[in-house]
């Protein structure tokens, strides 16, 4: 323990600032959930498994039930009973890594690949796809390269999980950059095909009212893409 009279003390304070600035950083970009604590005695016991692998319209958000940040994911799981774990991270996509461009994409994200086999995997994402990075800057992509990145993925991950249900969402596309927005969905849904994956569809889920910013939804919006998601897995 360090006196308060030492002057090493003085020294340490902006490192240790600069460690904990770091650390909330990376809690924000990269969300990990596991369970709700009321569900957490259900896993590995009766109730199904849902892993969900996406970008900040996921990573953002809770699963808590009647908050304004409740996921779509919380909806579907807790519609249908399933024990969710998310692996979610701000800014990434198939080929673009997040987290201002130092982070990850979907292939390279830790626990992907390695969960206890799933019984439904939920691939939510594209969205920041229309761009990859230059070192930190973004530049607009050739919709080929998003097709091979969301190639690669989904093979690896349908081979990582041969018994699961694979199920991909087109880019939930609010309304800003939607000059992307058809190129990225179309080469989404080729690799889904692809692979044998399940595609749904968003066209029109993510309106000017369900988007404030253009990007990320509102409850009404997490609402809607949760009710779709529901409807193609009826």
């Amino acid at each position: 323990m360090t006196a308060a009279g030492d002057p090493g003390r003085h020294r340490r304070v902006p490192w240790v600032a600069g460690a904990l600035a770091a650390a909330l950083l990376l809690v924000v970009a990269l969300v990990l959930v596991v369970a709700s604590p009321d569900r957490e005695q259900a896993r590995g016991g009766d109730l199904p498994s849902m892993v969900v692998v996406g970008d900040s319209i996921s990573a953002r958000y809770t699963d808590e039930p009647g908050s304004p940040l409740q996921a779509w994911w919380s909806l579907v799981a807790r519609e249908l009973g399933y024990v969710p774990t998310v692996l979610a991270e701000s800014g990434s996509g198939y080929q673009r890594p997040g987290a201002g461009c130092t982070g990850t994409t979907f292939g390279d994200r830790p626990g992907v690949f390695d969960q206890p086999a799933p019984d439904l995997v939920l691939v939510e994402g594209g969205r920041n796809d229309w761009a990859r990075c230059e070192g930190t800057e973004l530049v607009p992509v050739d919709a080929r390269l998003v097709r091979a990145a969301a190639d690669d993925f989904l093979e690896r991950l349908t081979t990582a999980y041969p018994e699961s249900r694979v199920v991909v969402l087109a880019p939930p596309w609010g309304p800003l950059q939607q000059r992307y927005a058809d190129a990225v969905t179309a080469a989404v849904a080729e690799a889904a095909d692809r692979h044998g994956c399940e595609f749904v569809r968003m066209d029109g889920v993510l309106s000017a009212g369900r988007s404030p910013d253009g990007v990320h939804p509102n409850l009404v919006g997490s609402t809607a893409i949760a009710e779709t998601v529901l409807s193609a897995l009826s």
